[in-house]
């Protein structure tokens, strides 16, 4: 009993407890050509092996019309998969506009994608070096990018690393949606206080995220939702609502534009299976000893990135099933598979959502395909639908054409903020 209500009161008093012990450090202030170069020659970097489809059109360069300043937030959260023992401290970083009258302001809440190196990471995005020693800005890029984009033009940007990533000592939880969604959530809530005690409110709270940042974004949206926290608009590019079918196809019915880089997402979502929702051993059971260390290393970030590069050049060629072991090499078994489980578990579309969003895919996405991308859509449709009113759908599903995964990305954050923009 004395236990029990030791856990419910911890539980009551977490966000307050947690906030007042995260800490806000300044890191630099970033200038309006700093930027305008991020928008611009910096894109024209990240952009540089893209392959855009018949019919794609790039966005025109956009602009920054003020300086931003960037802090460095550690605070604390834990995984829900885990329960309250997995108390860790975790990383993020606040992005805050340097404008006369910073009263009331515009929050977007960014969830950034994937991240081979353990570094390329939003606390990390605006330093220049890490413990790798490895040139991170390409990895950090979209970071960089979408605080260009929207904290130089008056909004404030919160982003988190997530568990395991950056200076964390806990363990990635790739693509594994409560326990991420709550890194986001923690942050929101020190984010708030901090403001709040500067004088500053959020005109609208945004959410927005990219690729597996897609799917957190809506996990998250799941989270504040539930919670009772108001959303004004959400958007997400090349998101996987479903990681199951995702996986699925990739390794049932791969096609020849399916990315190189595949083989290390399935590394980190079996390793993170199996570290935040178990069973113990469910990698060893999963993978094909043969190339078990190498799917560990990636996991670990452990030699990135001349170790990771290294193993993908050594792999080049091989048959995504054969990183499966035999036994989970049809369809079947894969689905009842504790591994397929866990995909299955961490869908993020079947909340009937309150907050109109926007989810951008790409015709020519090397990773997500075209159904997945207006999956979320035609599932809230489902839920909605009735002959007797208009659709209540939030989702609002827009194809990119000729968008591979990157160019997705960019277009995506230009439309969203203009859209963002008019809801003022």
């Amino acid at each position: 009993m004395r236990l029990l209500i030791a856990i419910i009161l911890f539980l009551a008093t977490w966000s307050n407890a947690h906030a007042e012990r995260a800490t806000f450090k300044f890191l630099k202030t970033v200038s309006v050509a700093e930027l305008n170069a991020m928008l611009s020659t910096e894109r024209d970097h990240f952009l540089k092996n893209a392959s855009p489809g018949l019919g794609y059109q790039l966005p025109p360069v956009s602009t920054a019309s003020n300086d931003v300043d960037i802090y460095i937030v550690k605070y604390w959260s834990h995984s829900p998969d885990l329960g309250i023992q997995s108390r860790t401290m975790v990383s993020g970083i606040l992005a805050l506009p340097r404008i006369p009258n910073r009263t009331s302001i515009p929050l977007l809440s960014y969830q950034h994608g994937t991240a081979w190196g353990k570094y390329g990471v939003p606390s990390y995005a605006f330093k220049t070096s890490n413990p790798s020693g490895y040139e991170h800005y390409d990895d950090a890029y979209e970071t960089r990018y979408i605080v260009a984009l929207f904290a130089g033009n008056g909004h404030a940007v919160m982003a988190a690393d997530y568990f395991g990533m950056a200076d964390a000592r806990s363990e990635e939880a790739y693509f594994i949606k409560r326990s991420t969604a709550q890194t986001s959530y923690d942050l929101y809530l020190d984010v708030r206080q901090y403001l709040r005690s500067k004088g500053v409110s959020s005109s609208r709270f945004l959410l927005g995220g990219w690729s597996q940042g897609g799917m957190n974004t809506s996990g998250l949206l799941e989270l504040l939702e539930s919670r009772g926290v108001s959303v004004d608009a959400a958007f997400t590019a090349s998101s996987p609502s479903d990681t199951f079918p995702v996986f699925n196809a990739i390794l049932f019915h791969p096609r020849a534009r399916d990315a190189s880089w595949i083989n290390t997402l399935l590394a980190m979502t079996i390793f993170s299976c199996d570290r935040y929702m178990g069973p113990k051993g469910l990698a060893k059971a999963t993978i094909n000893p043969v190339y078990f260390q190498g799917f560990k290393a990636i996991y670990e970030h452990t030699g990135y990135p001349k170790g990771f590069f290294q193993l993908l050049s050594q792999w080049e060629g091989t048959p995504i099933l054969n990183y499966l072991r035999p036994e989970l090499r049809d369809p079947t078994s894969f689905a009842n598979s504790a591994y397929g489980k866990c995909l299955a578990a961490n869908e993020v579309f079947r909340q009937e959502l309150k907050t109109p969003t926007q989810m951008f895919y790409g015709s020519n996405d090397e990773v997500v395909r075209e159904k997945m991308g207006k999956l979320a859509a035609v599932y809230q449709e489902v839920l909605v639908s009735t002959p007797d009113s208009p659709s209540s759908n939030k989702i609002t599903p827009i194809l990119l054409t000729g968008a591979d995964h990157r160019l997705t990305f960019i277009s995506a954050a230009v439309q969203a903020k203009l859209w963002m923009d008019q809801l003022q």
